[in-house]
């Protein structure tokens, strides 16, 4: 097969490093990648994949963009097309008339209007819940996917100067209100627990804020950017995913990866891998700390509940399952169209 993806955006999202990754995936299974995107990202992907750069910064209704795009999707003369993301989408969308070619696009987050994906010939979500914005037979959910982390334990209580007598919890991500890490230090105030958060955002002043007017009882550590995320996970006690919202939690997905046990609010995808007992409501500092209190209560019946998402995760939530899944919604939408 011959595969162009074209994706609108640049910088180091989720949704660039799914396209690499898929990218490498594709290529690694004998097919050919074409990949249509902003010069600066296209240097990024491995070589073997076919690069060809188009002006996205353009408005997406700007019909030098458009003729563009059309030009060179054409000129590609690939078996499917598939677009990245809500702007890619748009613009495969409104040229699909004079495409000719199967189109396919990815849906990463919550949107409030998915009308561009429904005028597309298929349409993967990263999520259950994002699926159900389309007749079951449109749509496909394929799990973003994650290598097995390599990481090594660290004595986090060492490291860090945290009491050698209490649990540590672990929770990452940027520091910006959709994490709700002003939710989970509210949740903590008091319990006996240590907490080290790992990354950086414009919270953090407000964090350091909310920090100094907790009790003593709780230890708390902003750790800033960390490049050794997987062996902290793995050297906590558990990890807490307190996100208002998520797309896909890539967090979450790591972490099943380094048998850590988990408890999250109600958020893709940790709402659907998950059992019911580990899912909190979102914004809810009450209903988190209880059910922190209840699952350190029982740290063995915690882990138990954790044996099956980590099976799910090996199955369906690396990359290899990842490209695999997605190299048979090609071929799938393909024998449809033949």
């Amino acid at each position: 097969m011959r595969i162009c993806q074209v994706i609108a955006s640049y910088g180091e999202g989720g949704l660039e490093k799914h396209v690499r990754e898929l990218t490498q995936q594709i290529l690694a299974a004998g097919h050919e990648a074409i990949v249509l995107g902003d010069r600066r990202f296209l240097v990024t992907l491995p070589e073997q994949a076919l690069q060809v750069p188009v002006h996205f910064g353009l408005s997406r209704h700007n019909p030098l963009l458009l003729l563009e795009l059309l030009v060179k999707l054409r000129a590609c003369r690939c078996d499917v097309i598939h677009a990245q993301a809500n702007k890619a989408a748009s613009l495969v969308a409104t040229l699909k008339p004079w495409l000719r070619r199967p189109t396919l696009g990815t849906l990463h987050n919550m949107k409030r209007d998915v009308g561009a994906f429904r005028k597309l010939d298929h349409v993967v979500t990263v999520s259950r819940q994002l699926a159900r914005s389309f007749p079951e037979t449109q749509a496909s959910v394929i799990y973003n996917g994650v290598d097995q982390p390599n990481f090594g334990k660290i004595d986090l209580r060492a490291l860090y100067d945290l009491p050698s007598d209490r649990p540590v919890l672990c929770a990452v991500g940027r520091l910006v209100a959709a994490k709700g890490f002003d939710v989970l230090l509210d949740a903590i105030d008091g319990l006996p627990v240590s907490l080290v958060v790992a990354g950086e955002g414009p919270e953090r002043p407000a964090l350091q804020q909310r920090i100094a007017g907790l009790t003593s009882s709780s230890t708390i550590r902003l750790l800033g950017h960390k490049d050794n995320i997987p062996s902290l996970m793995a050297s906590a006690d558990a990890v807490i995913i307190a996100s208002r919202r998520e797309g896909f939690s890539y967090v979450f997905n790591e972490a099943l990866f380094c048998d850590v046990k988990i408890v999250s609010t109600d958020v893709p995808v940790a709402n659907e891998v998950l059992p019911a007992a580990l899912i909190v409501p979102a914004d809810n500092v009450a209903a988190l700390r209880e059910k922190l209190i209840s699952l350190l209560g029982d740290m063995d019946g915690w882990e138990r509940m954790m044996h099956q998402p980590r099976q799910f995760a090996r199955a369906h939530m690396t990359k290899q399952a990842m490209g695999l899944s997605t190299l048979a919604a090609y071929e799938k939408l393909l024998s449809q169209k033949s």
